[in-house]
């Protein structure tokens, strides 16, 4: 029977996985990405096999099934990732299999040592794979997951206290945890699908070579026309491995324009910015967002993108449809003072920045020829 001091930080363990196994529910819940899905599954697997072991003698079988259960959960997640869902299937089927088989013909310390070893390290090996071949940031799941592998390893050869071993394995979850549900790691789930489906850029995102910033003029009613020119603009993009993001202001366009141009939601994300959201950006959780009308959400959302844009070394271009109707609602000082602060850091970034402007809708003409010399090209939709 183990001690208090054993089962206390052993109960934590499984409760943080469980509850880890909950929150990744919520998430797929949001955005019905299976990977989200099959992990929670895992987890709560994987959490249910920590709380049988306390109570059931060293060797009971329903703590590997439980335990294999939940893995192969999660090397099916990493499956849809990378595409590999049968192998993967096939590959976790073989892992019990051959512990069986081991677990008759050896001693019981070679089976533990499998249990603490292989799945820890394919799923490592997965990730590495991914990273390896796309250029994500995975580094906090890799860690994570080491992290794991190497306090199974101590437990099984008796090198850490079994008490440490649980507090490490918490700390790795919450790693691994906040690695999964950073902005760029829910992109990858996208991209990763995106090129699945899609196949690789027919071309790369720095041969096309975009001005930093583009201004878009164009005269009231000509929205069918306007529509077309961004419909071909973002499918120009896509087949140069551009990301597209469409700021679209007060619902001047709408996913359904979009769609009924011809112009598929996969090559484009959709930003709504509309009075009375209170929730804070979520960039790139889903392909259609919501954002309150504030230029300071606007500017955690520009960052986002910049940030996105540097670490993964992948070009992007921001739309913003329009930059009028922002000058409108909070004045040209503001509008003009926030477009300023982030020309040095879309310039500094692989993010292209493209507005739309109505001249013939501000008073002042002297507005116009203010953001006309922020811009590199001007570009006109007669």
């Amino acid at each position: 029977m183990l001690e208090f001091w054993e089962i206390a930080p052993r109960f934590a363990n499984a409760l943080v996985t469980i509850a880890l196994a909950i929150l990744l529910l919520n998430i797929y819940r949001k955005g019905r990405k299976d990977f989200y899905l099959l992990w929670s599954f895992g987890y709560f697997f994987y959490g249910a096999n920590i709380f049988v072991r306390t109570f059931l003698p060293s060797g009971a079988l329903t703590p590997f099934i439980l335990l294999m259960v939940g893995f192969t959960l999660i090397l099916t997640g990493i499956g849809r990732l990378i595409g590999e869902v049968k192998k993967m299937l096939i590959l976790s089927a073989s892992i019990p299999a051959a512990m069986i088989v081991v677990s008759i013909t050896s001693e019981p310390l070679v089976f533990g040592w499998l249990i603490s070893i292989i799945p820890y390290l394919l799923i490592g090996i997965g990730l590495l794979i991914i990273k390896n071949r796309n250029p994500v940031e995975l580094d906090l799941l890799i860690v994570g997951w080491m992290i794991l592998l190497f306090v199974n390893v101590a437990l099984v050869f008796d090198l850490m206290n079994a008490s440490y071993v649980e507090v490490m394995a918490i700390f790795a979850k919450l790693v691994i945890y906040y690695g999964m549900t950073t902005p760029h790691f829910s992109f990858l789930v996208d991209d990763l699908k995106r090129f699945l489906i899609r196949g690789m850029a027919t071309t790369y995102g720095n041969v096309l070579q975009y001005d930093s910033c583009v201004l878009v003029t164009s005269r009231r009613g000509q929205k069918v026309k306007e529509i077309k020119w961004m419909m071909e603009r973002v499918n120009e993009n896509a087949r140069h491995g551009i990301r597209s993001i469409l700021v679209s202001t007060y619902d001047l366009v709408s996913p359904i324009d979009m769609k009924t141009t011809g112009m598929g939601d996969e090559n484009i994300y959709f930003v709504r910015m509309v009075t009375g959201n209170r929730g804070a950006p979520k960039t790139f959780e889903q392909h259609v967002m919501t954002i309150n009308d504030d230029l300071n959400q606007l500017d955690l959302l520009f960052t986002d993108i910049a940030n996105y844009s540097n670490e993964r070394k992948i070009s992007c271009e921001i739309i913003v449809y329009s930059i009028s109707n922002l000058i409108h609602t909070h004045g040209w000082k503001r509008v003009y003072s926030f477009t300023i602060s982030k020309i040095p850091q879309i310039k500094s970034s692989r993010v292209s920045l493209l507005c739309f402007y109505y001249p013939d809708t501000h008073e002042d003409p002297t507005e116009a020829s203010k953001f006309e010399r922020l811009a590199d090209r001007i570009i006109s939709i007669r």
